[in-house]
């Protein structure tokens, strides 16, 4: 029969998984780099194997390391979009839960605006131009929702963060599919140019450089989206 981890080896367990990080960093080791096996460790961080199993239980948690049988501990790729999938909730949220995810959406691509409202040339802003126009065209709604995620696609990117970018992603890839059978409605003539109305303000208030402005309005225009649902 197992035995129970105790409260001390688990304790100290998360020290010494922070000390097998730090070695890691220390030596620069890459995704499929090998780890020191379990004897190793123990020895050369004075603790006890249960106390280096348990360490390397939370890092192969956390999706740091992979262990392969017979051959041992491995540095593992890291996946950010994997790892915040993962977090999601099923297809059919509680409302609560979809106004947190509308929520820290916003503040995504509220962070990214204010990098990019530090490091922007006008010359950038001109493509989101090009889809707001794109938008004022006699086209479907499916369309029109379509180059709505480009234009806040493409915000994202400007801020040349990838984990901005990823976290982004997972988050339009999960509104996209409970969309689907959801929110079948005819888009009005007037939330088409309400829309396109704010997408082009924003843009303007990102090129004049009025981040308090523009923040107001990217609020104003992306939490109500989701609020029929």
């Amino acid at each position: 029969m197992k035995q129970p981890i105790s409260n001390e080896i688990k304790s100290l367990s998360w020290i010494v998984s922070d000390r097998i990080k730090q070695y890691m960093m220390d030596q620069q080791l890459k995704p499929g780099d090998r780890l020191p096996p379990e004897r190793a460790l123990s020895e050369a961080l004075a603790v006890s194997r249960p106390v280096v199993r348990e360490a390397l239980s939370h890092l192969e948690t956390l999706g740091l390391i992979e262990k392969h049988q017979g051959r041992g501990l491995f540095v593992k790729e890291q996946n950010l979009s994997r790892l915040f999938q993962e977090m999601l909730p099923p297809s059919n949220p509680d409302k609560q839960t979809f106004k947190q995810l509308v929520e820290f959406r916003f503040m995504i691509e509220q962070a990214a605006l204010s990098h990019i409202m530090n490091n922007i040339q006008a010359e950038q802003l001109q493509p989101l131009y090009k889809i707001i126009e794109q938008s004022e065209n006699d086209i479907s709604d499916s369309e029109f929702i379509k180059l709505d995620h480009e234009l806040h696609r493409r915000l994202i990117l400007l801020s040349s963060n990838p984990y901005l970018v990823e976290l982004t992603t997972v988050i339009d890839n999960f509104f996209a599919f409970i969309e689907q059978p959801v929110r079948d409605k005819t888009l009005s003539m007037e939330e088409r140019k309400q829309s396109i109305r704010q997408h082009r303000q924003l843009l303007d208030f990102i090129g004049q450089g009025q981040k308090s402005s523009a923040i107001e309005l990217l609020e104003e225009h992306l939490l109500p989206i989701y609020s029929d649902f």
